[in-house]
């Protein structure tokens, strides 16, 4: 649908085994959003492709890290057959990736976690919620009711939101990055642009947090459902507007100091 867009394929696979060779764990990731859009309890793909992986390799335990698949769908979707299929295609590429080439992946094990305060835009006035309040969309309605509720049990909208960010350097060979939040696909491709030279960079989303989308400046400035609509949606926090265009990055920078906190020498 969008062919000129931004993708992430890569499958990263991080495998644990016995001295004697026994496969033990499988770690593996993408950078997708859900396949399914009914309302029932399933594991979608990542829950095929665990199930998949670890009927072939018996005794093994599958794990699955979700990548920066914010704005990253898979096609076709939408039934829960189609995540299987999907399922079945991410566990093929994981069992490539357990036998192509693997590289020994070695101490000390060093991590760091911090915490980003990210700022909103320029918040609505009370008097624009209380014209949206009275909007016939529910949505809407119930959006500036939350906010006005806050306003005037807080006196003020909040500006900021804390995202944590954090960094775990395996050795001197792979650095695995998690952000909180929906985090779309810009910052995978940049970060491993960026961090990728001398090692393998490995970048989450949906890590320690998930409060709202994390779009890119890109992202935030075409605006739609991850630019920042979709924080009308109230759901555990609500948000008093879409992000500041700084964004990406505080995010950015504060990944770059995490790294440099743990390894000094990294390009």
């Amino acid at each position: 649908p969008n062919p000129d867009g931004p993708v992430d394929h890569d499958v990263p696979v991080l495998q644990v085994r016995t001295a004697e060779g026994k496969l033990l764990g499988i770690l593996f990731g993408y950078a997708c959003h859900t396949t399914t859009s009914v309302m029932q309890f399933n594991g979608d793909y990542a829950g095929w492709a665990q199930e998949y992986l670890e009927a072939d390799n018996p005794g093994a335990v599958a794990m699955y890290v979700q990548g920066c698949g914010g704005d990253q769908n898979p096609y076709p979707r939408g039934t829960i057959d189609l995540a299987e299929k999907h399922g079945r295609s991410l566990a093929t590429a994981v069992e490539s990736g357990l036998i192509a080439n693997p590289k020994a992946v070695v101490g000390p094990l060093r991590a760091a976690l911090d915490y980003v305060s990210i700022d909103y835009s320029k918040p609505p006035t009370r008097a624009e919620l209380e014209q949206r309040a009275k909007s016939t969309n529910r949505y809407d309605k119930r959006y500036a009711e939350t906010l006005l509720e806050i306003l005037e049990a807080e006196g003020a909208l909040p500006r900021n939101y804390p995202v944590p960010v954090q960094v775990i350097q395996f050795g001197g060979k792979l650095t695995m990055v998690t952000i909180g939040g929906e985090v779309v696909v810009d910052y995978s491709l940049r970060l491993k642009r960026e961090l990728g030279k001398n090692r393998a960079v490995w970048v989450a989303g949906y890590s320690n947090d998930v409060m709202a989308y994390i779009p890119s400046l890109r992202v935030l400035r075409e605006g739609g459902y991850e630019g920042g609509d979709a924080m009308r949606y109230i759901r555990s926090t609500p948000h008093p507007g879409p992000w500041a265009e700084t964004v990406e990055r505080h995010l950015i920078d504060r990944v770059h100091s995490l790294v440099n906190r743990l390894h000094p020498k990294h390009d």
